[in-house]
C-alpha cells in the first residue's frame, strides 16, 4: 500500500512538474569540443544562504525527471533524505552514450560470449576518460559556481552508466558517493573489476550502493553472467575497510528496478547523516 501511494504521488508530481520542473544550461565544452547541456533541479525551498548536497544523474534524458521527483518525495513525505540539488547529464544520442561511458572496447556481450555484431568495437567506444574530465573540470565546477553546494557529490549511474561509476572509482576526485544500479560489469569481460584490482587504493573511502534486478522476460541464461558480475563487484568492494558498500536485489527487470534503487539507495546513503 505504501508503495502504491508513493507511485500515485509521483504520477501527479511528474505530471505537474513536466512543464517547468528544472533549469537547462547549455555550454560549450572545451574538453569535449561541443555544446553540451546540463539539467538542474533545485529543492522546492532552495535558498542561496543554505548549502546542499548534489546528486549527478547520468542518462538524464531517461532518468532525470523520475530521480528529481523521487528526491522531493523522499524529503517531503518520507523524511528520509535532506533537500538535494539534482543535476542531469543527458547524452547526445545512444551511440555517443556508449562511447562516452566506456573506457575500452569489448569483445564480449552481456552473456559473456563473443560479440559477433561489432557493437562494442573501438569505433563506438572508449571516450570515458574525456567524459570524466568533462564532469570533473567543467560540470561540477559550473554547478558549484552557480548554486550553493556543500561539497558532497553523489554520482548515479544505471546499466552502462553504472559500469562508468564503478570504473572511475580510483581515478576520480569529485564524488564522495556512488549509486550504481544494475551495472554492466560484464562489459569487456569484467574490465572494471580488473581495473579496480590494479588501481584502487586499500584506504579508499566512499559510500557505494549497488543494486541489481533479477527479473527477465526470456531465458535466464541470458542474464546469468550479467548478474554474477554485479555480485563479483559487490564482493570485491566489500573487502575494503573504508568503503561503506550496500547491495540490494529486486524482483524487477533492468528498467523497473531503477525506481526502487533510487528510493532505497538515497535513503541508505543519507540515513546516518
Amino acid at each position: 500500500m505504501k508503495l502504491l501511494l508513493i507511485l500515485f504521488t509521483l504520477f501527479f508530481s511528474l505530471k505537474g512538474n513536466s512543464q517547468n520542473c528544472f533549469e537547462v544550461h547549455k555550454n560549450k565544452s572545451k574538453v569535449l569540443k561541443e555544446k553540451r547541456s546540463i539539467w538542474v533541479g533545485l529543492p522546492e525551498n532552495y535558498h542561496k544562504d543554505s548549502s546542499y548536497a548534489v546528486v549527478y544523474v547520468l542518462d538524464a534524458e531517461d532518468r532525470f525527471e523520475l530521480t528529481y521527483s523521487l528526491t522531493k518525495e523522499l524529503f517531503d513525505n518520507q523524511h528520509a533524505i535532506p533537500e538535494l540539488i539534482v543535476v542531469g547529464i543527458p547524452n547526445i544520442d545512444k551511440l555517443r552514450r556508449l562511447n562516452d561511458l566506456t573506457f575500452t572496447d569489448s569483445k564480449v556481450n552481456v552473456t559473456g560470449k563473443k560479440d559477433t555484431i561489432g557493437y562494442f568495437s573501438s569505433s563506438f567506444t572508449g571516450n570515458g576518460l574525456s567524459f570524466l574530465n568533462f564532469l570533473e573540470k567543467e560540470v561540477v565546477p559550473y554547478v558549484n559556481k552557480q548554486y550553493s553546494t556543500n561539497g558532497f557529490n553523489t554520482l548515479m549511474g544505471h546499466s552502462i552508466g553504472g559500469y562508468f561509476c564503478a570504473y572511475i572509482l580510483p581515478i576520480q576526485k569529485s564524488f564522495s558517493a556512488f549509486q550504481i544500479y544494475d551495472p554492466s560489469i560484464w562489459y569487456n569481460d569484467g574490465d572494471a573489476i580488473k581495473h579496480l584490482q590494479k588501481e584502487l587504493d586499500s584506504n579508499y573511502k566512499s559510500n557505494i550502493f549497488i543494486s541489481k534486478g533479477i527479473a527477465f522476460d526470456g531465458p535466464i541464461e541470458y542474464i546469468n553472467h550479467h548478474l554474477s558480475m554485479i555480485d563479483s563487484l559487490g564482493t570485491f568492494l566489500s573487502k575494503y575497510p573504508r568503503l561503506k558498500t550496500t547491495t540490494a536485489t529486486y524482483e524487477k527487470d533492468h528498467n523497473a528496478m531503477y525506481l526502487f534503487s533510487v528510493m532505497e539507495g538515497l535513503t541508505t546513503l543519507f540515513k546516518d547523516e
